[in-house]
Order: structure tokens, then C-alpha cells, then sequence
């Protein structure tokens, strides 16, 4: 049986696994340490999917920026090749939404696929007046609101986000 809970300190090793075997590169691993280095991480809103002891899913929502007021970013979400097309990851998804909306933050954005994310209720960021930081195309970058005002404006990433 899979489980969803909160990232502990002794999930380390296993988080950076999953994101190496998931991404070409080591770049999203480095990001994750560099959001829970810094402010702007909130280690109720880490979740991992476990297999019994070894971790084999992950997802993270950190703080971001619209203007001065603090949203939510989703990234990254991971799951193991090997464990992949499970619905691993919409658990971790679902189950970030869920506690998402338990906190005061007005939505939580994506940048992430056109298809996949609007079944959790994601939307067009532009819909909101929301832009992101950089060229890319509307479908991808998404919000979904936690509350009924949002702010408009150019999405601000931490300082963390600048190792990718």
C-alpha cells in the first residue's frame, strides 16, 4: 500500500533519488535543496509517497510571489520510473491541494502540462491575470485558486529558484 505524509529530515536520501531517476539532470534535486535552505520553504506542504520504508513519489509547494503577496509554486512532482503511471503522482498532487487549502495562500501555481493539471482543477494563469517570469506558452502555466480574491501580475520566484 502506498502512502502520502509529510517529508521528514531522514527523507533526504531518498527525495534526491526519486528526483535524479526522474529528471535528466540534477538540476531539480538541487532546487529542492535550495527551497528547503531557504524562507521560503513550508515543510507541512512536502509530501512524499513511500512504498513501506523507501520513498518512490515526492512533490513540493514553496512560496512564490505575485507583486508582494505570497502564493504558492508546485515543484517539483516526482515519482520513480519505475513506479510511474500508477496515479502515484496525482495522490501527491490531490493531497497538496488538500492541505493547501487549509493555509492562507490565495492559489498555487504550475508551470506543468497542458493536459495533465486541469484534471486537479488547475487553470490558465492568464485567466487570472497572472503572467510568468519568462516565455512560456499560456497552456502551460496554470493556477489553481484556494481563495476568491487572487492577485494579478508577473509571478516572482525566490532566489532559490535561480539554480535552474
Amino acid at each position: 500500500m502506498i502512502l502520502i505524509e509529510v517529508a521528514k529530515i531522514e527523507d533526504a536520501k531518498g527525495i534526491r533519488d526519486v528526483l535524479e531517476a526522474s529528471f535528466p539532470t540534477p538540476a531539480e534535486a538541487d532546487l529542492v535543496d535550495a527551497i528547503v535552505a531557504s524562507e521560503h520553504y513550508l515543510p507541512e506542504l512536502a509530501l512524499v509517497a513511500k512504498d513501506g520504508a523507501e520513498v518512490i513519489g515526492y512533490s513540493l509547494l514553496s512560496e512564490c510571489f505575485v507583486g508582494e503577496e505570497r502564493i504558492l509554486v508546485l515543484a517539483p512532482v516526482a515519482v520513480k520510473p519505475e513506479w510511474q503511471s500508477r496515479g502515484i503522482g496525482a495522490q501527491l498532487i490531490e493531497a497538496g491541494i488538500a492541505k493547501a487549502k487549509n493555509t492562507n495562500y490565495s492559489c498555487i501555481s504550475v508551470l506543468g502540462h497542458e493536459i495533465y493539471y486541469p484534471r486537479f482543477g488547475f487553470e490558465l494563469a492568464k485567466n487570472y491575470q497572472i503572467a510568468a517570469p519568462f516565455e512560456v506558452p499560456d497552456v502551460n502555466f496554470m493556477v489553481y485558486p484556494l481563495a476568491e480574491r487572487i492577485p494579478s501580475g508577473v509571478v516572482r520566484y525566490p532566489a532559490s529558484f535561480d539554480v535552474v
